[in-house]
């Protein structure tokens, strides 16, 4: 999978409203939403991701309903502008000297209101080891 393209969201710093952490975006999480995710809500969600930017814990996020899955994060939406779907957005956090990271993983949409699914639950690991090991392009 090297080579892959990481695509940037935001970026840290700006004004009104400041980002804290940059957005970085795996191609492949970009192409799966817009599998599923109508141009209305890939907004929607994109503006979901860009508030946790705004937020000094993103992990427990007090705009946006965020749970945490092994090492690495959910984001859970449903209803409003995406009707019946109820979506998932996984991400990663990484922070070194001088850059904070939100890493999109990818995106689901589930058709029940149970636990995320194991076999996403296995490729988001998968995509978030692979991102820590540098096997994808900036």
């Amino acid at each position: 999978m090297a080579g892959k393209e990481v695509k940037i969201g935001v970026r840290q710093g700006g004004t009104a409203p400041a980002y804290i952490w940059t957005v970085k975006i795996l191609d492949m999480a970009y192409r799966e939403a817009l599998g599923f995710l109508s141009k209305a809500e890939y907004t929607h969600m994109a503006m979901q991701v860009k508030l946790l930017a705004t937020e000094i814990t993103p992990s427990h996020s007090q705009l946006c309903s965020v749970d945490a899955i092994e090492d690495f994060h959910e984001i859970r939406d449903w209803g409003g502008p995406l009707g019946g779907k109820n979506v998932r957005v996984f991400f990663g956090l990484m922070t070194g000297d001088g850059f904070k990271d939100i890493v999109v993983l990818g995106a689901i949409v589930k058709q029940n209101n149970g636990p995320t699914p194991q076999g996403d639950k296995i490729r988001m690991r998968r995509r978030w080891r692979k991102y820590k090991a540098g096997e994808f392009s900036p």
